[in-house]
């Protein structure tokens, strides 16, 4: 069995953290690892995190970034795991299976899965149903993307990646798949279960933020080599309305 390592950057995570870190603790998968990586707080995380006492359970500070991105990096240099995936601070597994099945499917010689998210009120109800499809390379070009938070990677292949882009503040998540799926060495799998309750209003989700990662997104199109960038601009945001009524 692979030890699958999760990732959680949070700052001022309180109370939505004590969720995502349950539901990692009801997974059923017990070769797994817990990355915490947390910077400065004033709503009670750091005093909650020095509750957390699991072995499987590695709490760093993030001293100098102050940028998310940087902070999943710094996850990802202290994960022992042979894949890992992310779960947001205020996010959470769909239910105590998730890691279980993410391990059944690695064992099909893949590199990199992903799968389906549900986006969630701060009250719970489901916002929108972002369901994947199987993997076309072309489809790319036409705003295709599977949503990050039910990616998890292989450590030999992130090895060859290489780490987040701290250039970006909202889109750096998209670059990095940019980059994971037009590799040469993907060997992709599609898991067609939900495997996140991802909570409506972070920095990818909120209006507020919209322009931002429009902009964001029209340069790392154009990093990446896309053929037409705002044509697949148009066409990513488009694709977005079809969770809406799933």
């Amino acid at each position: 069995m692979k030890k699958i390592s999760i990732i959680t950057v949070v700052k001022n995570g309180m109370p939505h953290l004590k969720k995502a870190v349950k539901s990692f603790d009801n997974q059923k998968y017990f070769n797994k690892e817990h990355i915490i990586v947390f910077s400065n707080s004033y709503d009670g995380t750091e005093k909650y995190l020095k509750t957390l006492k699991k072995s499987y359970r590695k709490i760093y500070k993030d001293k100098n970034t102050g940028n998310k991105f940087d902070a999943i990096n710094l996850g990802m240099k202290y994960a022992k795991g042979e894949i890992f995936g992310i779960l947001h601070s205020d996010d959470e597994f769909y239910d105590n299976n998730v890691l279980s099945k993410v391990e059944r499917k690695f064992r099909n010689n893949i590199n990199f899965l992903y799968g389906n998210i549900l986006i969630i009120s701060r009250k719970n109800k489901i916002l929108r149903k972002w369901n994947s499809e199987k993997f076309n390379k072309k489809s790319l070009e036409y705003g295709w993307m599977p949503p990050h938070t039910s990616t998890f990677i292989e450590r030999k292949f992130s090895n060859k990646i290489g780490y987040y882009s701290n250039k970006f503040k909202v889109s750096s998540d998209y670059d990095y798949m940019l980059r994971c799926l037009k590799s040469n060495d993907l060997k992709i799998g599609y898991i067609d279960k939900y495997i996140t309750k991802m909570k409506f209003g972070g920095d990818s989700t909120k209006l507020s933020g919209l322009l931002t990662k429009m902009k964001e997104d029209l340069k790392i199109q154009k990093k990446n080599k896309l053929k037409f960038p705002v044509f697949s601009l148009i066409f990513k945001n488009i694709r977005k309305v079809k969770q809406f009524i799933t």
